[in-house]
């Protein structure tokens, strides 16, 4: 604009194009100072980071889980122990932390393993809905994830679960549609934090992502370096059972006809939610009779059988062939 205003021999178009200049000259004095950059940029949001919270002490532990006991195990060996004893850790190259798939049917204990590891190494929990990473906007999913890796990394120790990784992590076509661009850069930011981990011995990141569609996650979430470590949770065997019943119907008062073993026996197939469930009806219909009649009422087979035929199992014979297979 300056050279036009220079070099143009008609003496309106110097003078139009000078004042041009002179109003662009202005803006950048007022307008683009680098304070200024900086105020609109927090006045547009683009600084404040996602807040993420966590649960900085969990109270359930292994001992409150029903069976599981490869997941235990796995952990075990993959958490506990190379933070029990670094040196020897050291010696064979094992990192303490781990990356681990939970896959299988609704309600089958996926998210409460994951409180429970938490609770075994006393670190803070982040539990995180995967649908809530996944933003509207071009980027905001990525910005998303790494506010929370930034945020959960600042702790020597941490869990961080992944509910319904499928959400984040499915698989990534072609598409030039907006939605599936975002999904993409998501999935390649996730991608990208996995693989960034810094390797310190001392410094435990677990991560933990739990689905119902293990089949539709990308499969570059599964190879080795990633989430390599895939366990099945079916649904609880009778001995889980059994410990799901007792754990709930415990101390209250209860017919010499009603055998905990014999409950656990009816819900064969049943999530170990649902399970839950079922109980804490049992005992609601039993403390029911007693406000109506004044007096304490022992949990009865009428109970049970009430509780269990108002709860129909969702899980599917069909459902589990598929998650097995």
């Amino acid at each position: 604009a300056n050279d036009i205003a220079v070099n143009s021999t008609s003496v309106a178009v110097q003078t139009d194009y000078h004042n041009n200049v002179l109003k662009i000259l202005e803006f950048l004095k007022t307008d683009c100072m680098p304070e200024k950059i900086e105020n609109v940029s927090r006045s547009n949001g683009e600084d404040e980071k996602t807040k993420f919270d966590a649960v900085l002490k969990s109270e359930v532990t292994f001992d409150d889980v029903a069976g599981l006991d490869d997941v235990k195990a796995e952990i075990k060996y993959s958490v506990l122990e190379p933070l029990k004893n670094p040196e020897l850790a050291k010696i064979y190259k094992i990192e303490p932390g781990a990356k681990i798939l939970l896959y299988g049917p609704p309600g089958t204990g996926k998210t409460f393993i994951a409180k429970a590891i938490a609770g075994e190494i006393d670190a803070p929990f982040y539990a995180i809905n995967c649908s809530d990473l996944v933003g509207q906007y071009l980027g905001e999913s990525s910005k998303r994830i790494n506010d929370l890796f930034d945020e959960a990394l600042k702790n020597e120790k941490v869990v961080i679960f992944f509910d319904e990784i499928d959400a984040l992590a499915s698989q990534r076509g072609n598409s030039t549609d907006g939605a599936d661009q975002e999904i993409n850069r998501a999935v390649a930011t996730f991608l990208t934090r996995l693989d960034g981990f810094k390797k310190i011995y001392n410094k435990m990141v677990l991560l933990i992502a739990a689905t119902n569609r293990p089949w539709s996650i990308d499969k570059a979430m599964l190879r080795g370096g990633r989430f390599a470590t895939h366990i099945y949770v079916s649904t609880p065997d009778q001995k889980a059972r059994e410990f799901l019943v007792s754990k709930v119907l415990s101390g209250i008062p209860i017919n010499d006809d009603v055998d905990v073993k014999s409950i656990a026996m009816s819900l064969e197939g049943f999530g170990g939610a649902d399970i839950t469930k079922i109980c804490n009806d049992i005992k609601s219909n039993a403390y029911r009779r007693a406000l109506e009649s004044g007096t304490k009422q022992n949990i009865s087979i009428d109970d049970c059988t009430l509780a269990i035929n108002n709860k129909p199992n969702l899980i599917s014979d069909e459902d589990i062939k598929m998650f097995e297979e």
